[in-house]
């Protein structure tokens, strides 16, 4: 019998496996078999400089030829941020001066290249776990025992900190009010965010992030400008968090998460997510996080319109029932939506699991 494995979101308890790699070829600080904390440094990479060609001919309003006359540096020269470069006088007076510290390496045709310092960046484990596997001068995998709920949008940023649950319910909006000395160095739950001065109010108290069900349209870009990670579980727009998830997330507040708002491409290709680390459970290899089949009797949520965001049960699975957008037939599920007199016919694909 076939079966059918949309993607579980939300897991009380699994084991997670992760890469965490550097930038590029680096020294890797950790071996197999250690635990790291979240704050630890697994590795680190020296990542060049970045470039800036400057065109001093434009910018001193000359000729190619005649920027040499001009000059008051030379290649390999080292610079600081606001270094003059160049300079003419006379009656219309201009300087170029550098947009940032970096060498001089270059001088030609009316331009300067400039190239930044190189930098050494360090790579964090993100959560505490154990080193499962060294990939030398690339990274590791870590390997963490917790809770997993996986999200549907994020603004790119992780964090590590301790979950503070500031609504007594699923579809309540974080308000300004909530916001307050206490949630320093928290990462905030609650049902919605659709309030700009909350946000900003986060932004001034110094959160470590925010976790909702939905986001306010209005405030998409504002959550991609702040200096911690937004995750919603649900999506863009004013739905509610789901039950298992905010069930999850208030039965562990106070506790410390993983909150990761990117989206992984390629083979490491999964959405934002939130790893609450538990102790080890024994015989943990037995709940290692794979997709789960479809069964009737679960609870499932709607992820593509027209029914996006809405939570059900599944009543029948159907194997062909769908049409998709080429004309192609998909199985689908029989799902009874809260409010609905009849089960809505969903393509599987469009459903995600719940379970906890």
């Amino acid at each position: 019998m076939r079966v059918y494995t949309p993607s579980v979101v939300v897991s009380p308890l699994v084991l997670i496996r992760r890469e965490r790699r550097l930038p590029a070829p680096g020294d890797i600080l950790v071996r197999e078999g250690d635990r790291v904390e979240a704050v630890q440094i697994i590795g680190q990479a020296f990542v060049p400089g970045e470039f800036r060609i400057l065109n001093l001919a434009e910018a001193l309003g000359v000729s190619r030829r005649a920027v040499q006359r001009y000059l008051k540096v030379k290649p390999g020269q080292e610079v600081r941020r606001g270094d003059v470069l160049a300079a003419r006088g006379g009656l219309s007076p201009r300087v170029c001066r550098a947009p940032m510290e970096g060498t001089v390496t270059g001088i030609g045709g009316g331009r300067l290249i400039l190239e930044a310092p190189a930098q050494v960046v360090e790579v964090r484990a993100g959560c505490p776990g154990l080193v499962r596997r060294v990939i030398p001068r690339e990274g590791v995998i870590l390997q963490v025992s917790g809770a997993l709920i996986q999200g549907a949008w994020g603004n790119g940023q992780e964090e590590f900190g301790v979950l503070r649950l500031l609504t007594d319910s699923r579809d309540k909006p974080l308000r300004a009010r909530h916001v307050d000395a206490s949630c320093r160095g928290a990462i905030l739950v609650a049902g919605l965010l659709n309030d700009e001065e909350a946000l900003q109010q986060a932004v001034e108290i110094q959160v470590r992030g925010i976790i909702v069900g939905g986001l306010a349209p209005e405030l998409l870009d504002r959550a991609l400008a702040v200096p911690f990670p937004v995750v919603t579980t649900e999506g863009i727009g004013p739905i509610p968090m789901s039950e298992p998830a905010f069930r999850l997330l208030s039965t562990y507040n106070g506790r410390e998460a993983a909150l990761d708002g990117r989206i992984h491409q390629g083979r490491d290709r999964r959405r934002p997510e939130i790893i609450i680390p538990l102790p080890a459970e024994p015989k943990m290899d037995a709940l290692q996080f794979q997709p789960v089949p479809l069964r009737v009797g679960d609870t499932v949520r709607i992820i593509r319109a027209p029914h996006r965001g809405r939570t059900g049960i599944v009543k029948e699975i159907l194997p062909t029932a769908a049409r998709g957008a080429t004309g192609s037939h998909l199985p689908a599920a029989k799902v009874q939506v809260l409010g609905e007199e009849e089960p809505l016919v969903v393509p599987i694909f469009n459903l995600e699991v719940l379970r906890s």
